[in-house]
């Protein structure tokens, strides 16, 4: 039983798998990722009164494998340091953020929902915060938090850009469409919104130049947006690579580390 036990901790934490997602987080990841799809899928009207019984049905055994996942994840915390030993390790691991989020992602599958609770069905989405536990989100995360902190001081380069072009834009549609339109860009607030609409590329329409300045205007803010956009794309995209390279620089070293010392242990 210790044994078994053992293994399921081994699963659950990725130990000894040489950095390879384990067969229990692969499962609990299609799970996750199948349970939101159909979450989601639900909440269209025709979908839910041809299929609704069905779904409910996956939805149930989605439910139950939740539950198997938590009582395992219940059975071995006592092997981790940070919950402690015996009971207590089952007690901490019960009131811990991510122990919490897997109940409520298990409670609406037996809450017994139909169509005139569709709000509770939204409920299930929740357990969109299950992916925290893939290493791969927590890898990303990491990734990302490097790129933010390493480029910051190019990125507040980048973002005096984004502001200085919106508010010269704004202020030059005001000046040239202000008499024109002064309902729609009759103050700079309001060309302001027009502004951060065309250098984001969105273009919602609801606010346009008509005279051949504020044409030309809309031009050039257009093409240097291009700017404000692909230029803190760049940096973070540079900030990734870097925290990839360290990662894999540290791997290497690590296994390197590793293969020495197995000689000198053998010639021990």
């Amino acid at each position: 039983m210790n044994e078994l036990r053992l293994r399921i901790y081994e699963q659950i934490i990725n130990k000894n798998l040489g950095g390879k997602t384990s067969l229990f987080n692969k499962v609990c990841g299609c799970t996750i990722f199948i349970s939101i799809f159909f979450a989601v899928l639900v909440t269209e009207n025709s979908i839910d009164y041809q299929f609704g019984d069905q779904i409910d049905l996956l939805d149930w055994i989605i439910g139950g494998l939740f539950c198997i996942e938590y009582l395992c994840r219940l059975w071995v915390a006592p092997l981790e340091e940070k919950y402690g030993k015996g009971w207590k390790g089952v007690l901490c691991y019960m009131i811990s953020p991510m122990a919490i989020v897997d109940i409520i992602a298990i409670i609406p599958s037996f809450i017994g929902v139909r169509a005139e609770l569709k709000i509770l069905r939204i409920i299930r989405l929740l357990r969109i915060l299950k992916i925290g536990r893939s290493e791969k989100f927590k890898q990303s995360i990491f990734h990302f938090n490097y790129a933010l902190r390493s480029k910051s001081q190019e990125l507040q380069i980048s973002t005096f850009y984004t502001v200085l072009l919106l508010l010269i834009s704004s202020t030059f549609m005001y000046l040239a469409e202000s008499s024109i339109q002064p309902e729609l860009l009759g103050s700079i607030p309001r060309c302001l919104w027009w502004s951060i609409t065309t250098v984001s590329a969105v273009g919602y329409g609801d606010s346009i130049p008509v005279t051949a300045v504020g044409k030309t205007i809309a031009s050039i803010t257009s093409l240097l947006g291009i700017g404000a956009i692909a230029i803190p794309t760049g940096i973070l995209a540079s900030g990734f690579s870097e925290s990839i390279g360290i990662q894999d620089t540290t791997s290497t070293n690590q296994l390197n580390k590793n293969e020495n010392s197995i000689p000198e242990a053998n010639s021990n």
